[in-house]
């Protein structure tokens, strides 16, 4: 039994002393990587400067209050007040066609109806 788990061992022992010479380049001599790195740092900064020019050149204006009014009478709901953002939604404060207060989600830059909103 002493001898089998001392056998075990020294096989064990064998295997991890040749797996760890295998890989016993330095750091520094691995030029292939560091490039490949630099070059993934490289993408990455091109691509924030990218998605930050499109977010400026893709920014709207929002749509007139007129404009909501229009799309909204056509749904047969009458404009209370205007439009403003609640929770991330662009929502306007109108009456529907039964005089009830209801709060309608519109898209802040088309004015095109989207669905009535519970608050």
């Amino acid at each position: 039994m002493y001898n089998t788990k001392t056998l075990l061992a020294a096989a064990s022992l064998a295997v991890l002393a040749a797996m760890g010479t295998a890989n016993a380049a330095p750091w520094e001599d691995r030029h292939d990587v560091r490039q490949e790195l630099r070059h993934d740092r490289q993408d990455l900064r091109h691509d924030r400067r990218e998605l930050r020019h499109d977010m400026r050149v893709e920014h709207r204006g929002y749509v007139n209050r007129i404009r909501i009014a229009e799309g909204l009478r056509f749904h047969r709901y009458r404009l209370i007040g205007d439009p403003y953002f609640v929770h991330g939604r662009y929502v306007v404060r109108t009456h529907d066609r039964f005089g009830r207060t209801v709060f309608v989600q519109v898209d802040p830059y088309s004015g095109a109806f989207i669905r009535e909103v519970i608050l």
